[in-house]
This record gives C-alpha cells, structure tokens and sequence, in this order.
C-alpha cells in the first residue's frame, strides 16, 4: 500500500474492533490489518484480533511474534499479506502516541481509534516513517 491510497477496510471488521474496544477498556485492544488476496493500494483489508501482552495494557500494546507469523502464513496462502495494526487508544485520541511512532514499521498503516467505556471514536489511519505521521484516509466497505 502506498501513503496515497486510502485504508479501505471491510466493515465486519471495523464493527468487531468496535466491539473488541469497548469489551477491552481501560485496556488497548490490538490486533493486525491484513490484505487477503492480491489487489495492492486499492485493496480491502480485514481485521485479526490479537491478545495484548504488554506488560501495562492500559498504557500499550504488544502482538505476540507467534500471532504475526501465524497472520502472514494464513495471508500468504491466500496471496495476501500483513498490511499494518489496528489498537485503541482508552480514555485517549486516536492519533500516534510517542511509542507507537517509536514502534512502529515503515510501509505499514497504523488505524487507531480513541474508547471510552461505552464509545468508539471514528477510525484515523496513519503511515509512519521515522517518527512522523501521515494521516490515511479510512474507508469502509461493505463487502458483496
């Protein structure tokens, strides 16, 4: 995916990240973004969950190596990939803190949304290269 394309995100996703969010707070929940099948920048990508196991979960996130590996097998079977994160941010705006601007990989897209108890911000994408972030527009699809 390129910084210019927006992230185009299957809506059975986003509604059970919405639900992942809002069962997890006060802590993040986190999980991957991946592309399924060919189509590059204009592809729909879909949402694993993960388990958080960072050692504060209310301040971050960490995806297990294990669940990263077993995600880009299963896309890779299916001529995808691994495209970027998803997490939530409690109490908190959807924008890149500090750590996930350290953390985070290049080429990936970084979608945060900001939870309370009872509601989930809109979804903000970001691209991150050496600590700054450019914003992806979001999309969300109905899939046929």
């Amino acid at each position: 995916m390129n910084t210019t394309a927006p992230l185009r995100l299957a809506a059975p996703a986003w509604r059970r990240m919405r639900e992942l969010a809002v069962a997890t707070w006060p802590h993040e929940a986190c999980g991957l973004l991946v592309r399924t099948g060919p189509g590059g920048a204009g592809a729909t990508v879909r949402a694993i969950a993960c388990r958080n196991e960072a050692a504060e979960p209310a301040q971050g996130y960490l995806i297990a190596p294990e669940a990263f590996l077993r995600a880009e097998h299963a896309a890779r079977v299916r001529g995808g990939a691994v495209v970027g994160v998803w997490h939530s941010h409690p109490h908190g705006d959807p924008t890149p803190s500090l750590r996930d601007r350290r953390e985070s990989w290049p080429g990936w897209s970084y979608l945060i949304m900001g939870v309370t108890r009872t509601q989930v911000t809109a979804p903000r994408a970001w691209r991150i290269a050496d600590e700054r972030c450019r914003e992806q527009r979001v999309e969300i699809r109905r899939l046929a």
